[in-house]
């Protein structure tokens, strides 16, 4: 009898605790919305408006409707977002190609400047201005080298036509002084022979 009294209570208390067990639990709703904000804090307001009973979240099915709508309408917006901001780096990657064209353009438009200016035409041939400027000085050398070469057989051309001025003076100077004489022996001669005439006569 005691033993049955003991198992009758301990049913009780058991029986009473799964009464207590299974009661309702409900939460006083926080502030929030499941129209607003972000998609964490609707969750967060969707737990704290559902009930617990056993374990187990019950949700209304027009809240999880609305938050499934709302993560859709996240998502859509979201890849909506990444088609822009693709679109724009495509753009972006077109106008930095469309740039690097350009610059690689006005890069050779000025390496062709650089050239021309650096270099030119000269009877028909292209060359650089170095180039030109030393065949130029090399012109000019050689033509100094000539000219002083010239200057110096002109010099040594009179030097020897002045000596043999000289020396031809020279030569007419003995000659004349040999006429001469060869004139006053000539006269003596005559003289003498004109007076061997004259002592015969």
């Amino acid at each position: 009898m005691r033993n049955f009294t003991m198992l009758a209570i301990l049913v009780a208390v058991f029986s009473i605790g799964n009464v207590f067990g299974q009661s309702t639990t409900t939460r006083v709703p926080p502030k929030g919305s499941l129209t607003s904000g972000t998609i964490d804090s609707q969750f967060v307001y969707l737990y704290a408006i559902s009930r617990t009973e056993n374990g187990i979240e019950y949700v209304r099915r027009p809240n999880l409707e609305q938050i499934r709508k709302n993560v859709a309408d996240t998502i859509r917006a979201l890849t909506q977002e990444i088609a822009g901001l693709k679109a724009k780096e495509g753009n972006r990657q077109t106008a930095v190609e469309a740039m690097t064209d350009s610059l690689t353009l006005v890069q050779e438009e000025l390496q062709t400047a650089q050239r021309e200016k650096d270099s030119f035409s000269f009877i028909g041939i292209s060359l650089k201005k170095s180039t030109y400027s030393l065949i130029m000085w090399g012109i000019v050398l050689l033509l100094a080298a000539t000219l002083a070469i010239f200057i110096y057989r002109f010099n040594q051309s009179h030097v020897v036509t002045r000596d043999t001025k000289k020396a031809i003076a020279d030569l007419q100077d003995e000659f004349d002084q040999h006429r001469k004489k060869a004139m006053e022996k000539e006269q003596k001669l005559k003289r003498q022979l004109q007076d061997e005439i004259n002592k015969r006569l």
